[in-house]
């Protein structure tokens, strides 16, 4: 994937500003700011974590607060790390509400 993305970038990683770092702040932008709008994809129902994990270390950079960008930050109802996190959303997408 990071080849894929380096190519959409013109052969960088996007500003890491604009990088997905944290459900929480996530979150609360999209509930927050009308101009941000954002959808679940598929991944975040499936078991496989990677894609919310920096495996291969890439270096991403730091935000402009000095935070550097590696792993998604999880909420912290997801003490079990992202496959917890990721039962959590499929168990929600299969309740009887739903």
């Amino acid at each position: 994937a990071p080849a894929h993305m380096l190519r959409l970038q013109n052969g960088r990683f996007d500003a890491p500003d604009r990088l997905f770092l944290s459900i929480h702040e996530s979150w609360q932008s999209v509930n927050h700011s009308s101009t941000d709008v954002k959808e679940l994809i598929p991944e975040f129902f499936l078991p496989h974590s990677d894609f919310l994990l920096n495996l291969q270390g890439l270096p991403l950079g730091l935000r402009q607060s000095g935070r550097p960008v590696g792993d998604v930050e999880l909420p912290p109802w997801a003490p079990g790390g992202p496959d917890h996190f990721l039962a959590v959303h499929r168990a929600a997408l299969e309740a009887p509400p739903v």
